[in-house]
């Protein structure tokens, strides 16, 4: 009798354990349409991504790379009329090195582009900072429609366009830094708007509205809080306007009349008007190593940003109190 009760028990124990660890029946989500359509479209573009690519991947080989490679090649490689046809020659990076004018030439039009830079963050900043406290969706809209419609007009239409405004209000300011450094901004402003706009989109406003109701004063709590939150966004629009500036030809074609020479414009002279392509080609390389370099600082502050900030949502809470 004993035995079967313990048999009994046994068999209650197992039971109740199965039941235990039995999982629950979840019940069937019927999916919509568009989850439907959406993970159709993610299936197709895992399984085939590889055929979509292939023209990117074409363009970029064909308009980056292999000029790229060729700017090298005429940097570093010297024809001879010898039997070896060329030679390694880092002659013209230290003819450039040591001509203390066009070093000049490069360093005002990093210092003016540097300018430009600051002056559209500035200018972008607020405007960026208010399209993204509209409540309005449409007027946001509309709003972002005329700040990025300049994109999409030529830049020599734009120029001349400008340069005739210049004329009209007064033609003593072309040729100046000032009128360089307006046509950088001008051009290049939505360009800065942007990637502010989309940080600052980003943010939960629940934040804000915590340091606010823990008695943080409106200007503190956008200097803790939204001001941190947006600095990757603000990295990105300063070097993306800097890279241009920096590069441009046309702003200093137009605004420059004849009386402001940069770096782009010796390379272009190198290029069109003279014979020495390795000497344009060793500046055009020395150019791009600075902007590079640009890059790699602005992504490693990005980073630096983007890495420490939810730490740094703690500390604004104690800074803020």
């Amino acid at each position: 009798m004993d035995i079967n009760t313990k048999d009994l028990d046994i068999t209650g124990e197992i039971s109740l354990q199965d039941q235990t660890n039995t999982p629950p029946i979840q019940p069937k989500i019927k999916k919509t349409k568009r989850e439907k359509f959406d993970a159709f479209v993610e299936r197709r573009m895992t399984k085939k991504v590889w055929p979509i690519l292939v023209p990117f991947f074409i363009v970029m080989i064909v308009l980056i790379i292999i000029p790229i490679i060729s700017v090298v090649i005429y940097s570093i490689i010297e024809p001879t009329g010898n039997i070896t046809l060329f030679k390694f020659n880092l002659d013209n990076f230290m003819k450039f090195l040591t001509n203390s004018s066009l070093v000049w030439m490069l360093i005002l039009s990093i210092l003016l582009a540097l300018v430009a830079s600051l002056i559209s963050v500035l200018i972008a900043y607020p405007l960026a900072y208010i399209l993204s406290t509209l409540k309005s969706k449409f007027a946001a809209r509309n709003i972002w429609l005329l700040v990025t419609m300049p994109i999409w007009v030529n830049m020599i239409l734009k120029s001349i366009g400008l340069q005739s405004f210049f004329h009209l209000i007064g033609g003593n300011m072309l040729g100046t830094q000032f009128a360089v450094i307006v046509g950088m901004v001008y051009m290049f402003l939505p360009f800065a708007v942007a990637p502010i706009y989309n940080a600052l989109e980003g943010q939960d406003p629940l934040y804000v509205q915590a340091a606010l109701d823990l008695k943080a004063s409106k200007l503190r709590a956008f200097r803790e809080i939204t001001l941190r939150h947006s600095m990757p966004g603000v990295i990105t629009a300063f070097s993306l306007v800097l890279i241009q500036s920096a590069t441009s030809l046309l702003i200093v074609r137009y605004m420059g009349d004849g009386k402001i020479t940069l770096i782009t414009s010796i390379i272009e002279s190198y290029f069109t008007q003279g014979t020495n392509f390795g000497f344009g080609a060793a500046i055009s390389i020395v150019l791009a190593i600075l902007i590079f370099i640009i890059i790699l600082l602005s992504n490693l502050l990005s980073k630096k940003f983007e890495e420490g900030k939810k730490k740094k949502w703690k500390d604004s809470f104690s800074q803020v109190i």
